[in-house]
């Protein structure tokens, strides 16, 4: 859920400790809709770190069939779905696939978004780029920020 703390083992597991993080659980290497949803966020990669996030894609061992070059985010083996199981991520239809979600991690473990669509690989990668482009840290000017005036200064009369 939105605003629960990501589990901190897991963040270790899969490389996510202490940096945002989009963190997206699906099928197989070798599936469709698998293949569309790991191209996209290959494809966005540059946006998503842009904005200041990683890109980490989590199947379990029998998920592993490619080895595409296209790929360019990170993609981790989830034994055993030992975190699927932890996160409590739901098999889809009858039970006969594992489930498809994404997650957006701040640094501090926190889960900042979710989104869950087994049918709809792209919107995993459009709606999470949304998000971390809209939570991005605002950076400019020397020191950053807006500073008020000195009001002091204007009202002191001497």
């Amino acid at each position: 859920q939105v605003g629960d703390s990501f589990p901190a083992g897991a963040l270790k597991t899969i490389g996510a400790s202490g940096k945002k993080s989009v963190i997206y659980f699906y099928g197989a290497d070798d599936a469709p809709s698998c293949k569309k949803q790991n191209s996209g966020f290959a494809t966005q990669l540059s946006e998503f770190q842009s904005a200041g996030a990683a890109v980490i894609g989590v199947r379990n061992e029998a998920g592993v069939k490619d080895d595409n070059d296209e790929i360019t985010q990170n993609l981790v083996v989830d034994e055993d779905d030992a975190i699927r199981n932890e996160i409590g991520i739901a098999k889809d239809l009858f039970g006969l696939l594992g489930g498809r979600e994404t997650y957006v991690v701040e640094k501090d473990g926190t889960v900042g978004f979710v989104f869950n669509s087994q049918f709809k690989p792209e919107d995993h990668v459009s709606k999470s780029l949304e998000y971390v482009e809209s939570t991005k840290p605002v950076s400019g000017g020397s020191g950053g920020g807006f500073k008020l005036p000195d009001f002091g200064a204007m009202f002191n009369k001497e």
